[in-house]
């Protein structure tokens, strides 16, 4: 009998030891499958940012297209209204001047840039957004640095246009009041402008101000094109005609 107990409790230790041996593998095996779940979750939310951001940076310079297109759009417009206006109103002929081309641009290399192609009397020089540049450390500064190229960007729906003096737009310091300008777009259509004011001022970076510091941005334009003079900046203020 007593023979027959201590083989009952060993083989009850034995299978207290495999049950608990079980139950250890078994815990093991959630813990693991919490794990991976959790690193499979970070992985998907790190892949739905990704998406969010790209979806958004994509998003804003569709706006931005969308926005200089509709600028474009509206101030091709004026011009058509303001050409009728004159027709109707118009009694004597007046020869307009036309921008001499820059020399060093050449008919069958001509470049338009991103939006067009800006010609003032004595320069001519492509366009360029810096913030739709294709080189990814494209600057506004990088674009005026280069070339046969002006950066512009928008501000009051209104294009603001800048270029080093030292490359040909120091043409705006001598420019009179009712000079004219133009930008020709690939398409062939152009959109002209009258200077109705030139001011120095003093680039501030978010503004352009006058030296009674007033903004141009608020001042009565339809496009604005600025360069380095002496200590400060040459403002010129056109208007469509």
């Amino acid at each position: 009998m007593k023979r027959y107990l201590n083989i009952l409790l060993c083989t009850f230790v034995v299978f207290l030891s495999v049950f608990a041996m079980f139950r250890i593998d078994t815990n093991a095996k959630v813990v693991n499958d919490k794990d991976e779940y959790f690193v499979a979750n970070t992985d998907d939310n790190n892949s739905t940012k990704d998406k969010i951001n790209n979806d958004e940076k994509e998003k804003q310079e569709f706006l931005k297209r969308q926005r200089l297109e509709r600028i474009k759009k509206e101030q091709i417009e004026k011009k058509r209204m303001k050409k009728e206006q004159s027709t109707v109103t118009k009694t004597t002929t007046v020869k307009k001047s036309v921008p001499k081309k820059n020399p060093t641009t050449r008919a069958n290399s001509v470049k338009y840039g991103t939006f067009g192609r800006l010609y003032v009397p004595g320069y001519s020089v492509a366009l360029y957004d810096y913030n739709v540049n294709v080189e990814p450390s494209s600057s506004l500064q990088t674009i005026v640095n280069n070339q046969d190229s002006a950066a512009y960007y928008i501000t009051n729906d209104k294009l603001v246009i800048a270029d080093h003096h030292y490359q040909g737009f120091n043409v705006l310091i001598s420019l009179n009041e009712g000079a004219t300008s133009y930008i020709k777009f690939k398409d062939g259509s152009i959109i002209r402008y009258r200077l109705i004011k030139k001011a120095r001022g003093v680039n501030t970076g978010p503004d352009l101000i006058d030296n009674n510091g007033n903004s141009f941005f608020n001042m009565r334009s339809d496009i604005i094109m600025y360069t380095c003079y002496e200590d400060g900046i040459m403002v010129t203020l056109w208007s469509l005609i």
